[in-house]
């Protein structure tokens, strides 16, 4: 290869070689020819000189044009490699901080196991709030399981099939669970309220009518009477209301999770709970 790159600068230098020898014999003799020679060549030579350098230059140019594209193309694709590890290591970052947020509940508990799923459908009306996920019976879930996020609690498996699963949300008429007001220790019961539904909102019923509950105290799950452990956030105190019987109160909760917004969601596998405080 290198032989085939430099013959046409060694055909042309054999030129200037010949032109030069010429141009040499004649000169010895100091002649008309010679100086008539002379003043033709001389003008000649420098051409020929000027023609081959660009010439050699041009080629050179062209025969490393591969050589550069192929080193090109082989340096996009390790920015493209480099850009999708650093896309992978921030999602990875994302998920563990998503999840050392969730040891608050971890720590309450003696024995939790997490699933990642996404959500992959959604049924969010007047009627009912459920959400689809991309996992079921053959990645290790079952019915009754608790599904949740770095924010609090989403809601409960219902139903599923091998690979997908129903998850009924917290503010679906069929969800219930034991709530606790963090604040000061009121016990009640979190359940959805077709009334509520529609704007996302669910109420926590049983509350005396001279209990100290405020708008914005928090609210999460007691631990009892139901599939949900103990600590998983599920609001804030919106409003607090009387029963239509004038015997309690019941309070208006607004959610932690946007239903409407989420994607990953955790499903609680295995647990131990253990009501210690």
């Amino acid at each position: 290869m290198v032989h085939t790159r430099w013959f046409p600068v060694a055909v042309i230098a054999v030129i200037i070689c010949l032109v030069l020898a010429v141009f040499t014999g004649a000169a010895k003799k100091d002649s008309i020819i010679s100086r008539t020679l002379g003043g033709v060549l001389l003008p000649a030579e420098r051409g020929i000189t000027h023609a081959a350098v660009g010439v050699a230059d041009t080629y050179n140019k062209f025969h490393g044009y591969d050589a550069l594209k192929a080193e090109n193309d082989s340096l996009k694709k390790q920015v493209t490699d480099l850009t999708k590890q650093l896309e992978s290591a921030q999602a990875d970052v994302k998920e563990n901080k998503e999840l050392k947020s969730m040891l608050g509940v971890s720590e309450r508990n003696t024995s939790f196991s997490y699933e990642q799923a996404q959500v992959i459908g959604r049924t969010l009306d007047e009627w009912s709030s459920v959400l689809t996920i991309d996992a079921g019976s053959k990645d290790g879930l079952e019915k009754h399981d608790c599904v949740v996020t770095s924010q609090g609690m989403v809601g409960y498996i219902s139903d599923l099939s091998d690979h997908t699963a129903q998850v009924t949300t917290i503010i679906d008429k069929n969800m219930s669970a034991g709530a606790l007001v963090t604040r000061t220790g009121e016990i009640g019961v979190a359940a959805g309220d077709y009334k509520l539904m529609s704007d996302g909102k669910l109420k926590v019923s049983y509350l005396s009518k001279d209990a100290d509950v405020v708008v914005g105290d928090s609210v999460t799950t007691s631990g009892t009477g139901g599939y949900f452990p103990k600590g998983l956030t599920i609001g804030t105190v919106e409003s607090i209301k009387t029963e239509s019987d004038g015997m309690s109160n019941y309070a208006v909760i607004a959610p932690m999770i946007k239903l409407s917004e989420l994607t990953n969601v955790y499903i609680i596998t295995e647990t131990e709970t253990t009501n210690a405080d």
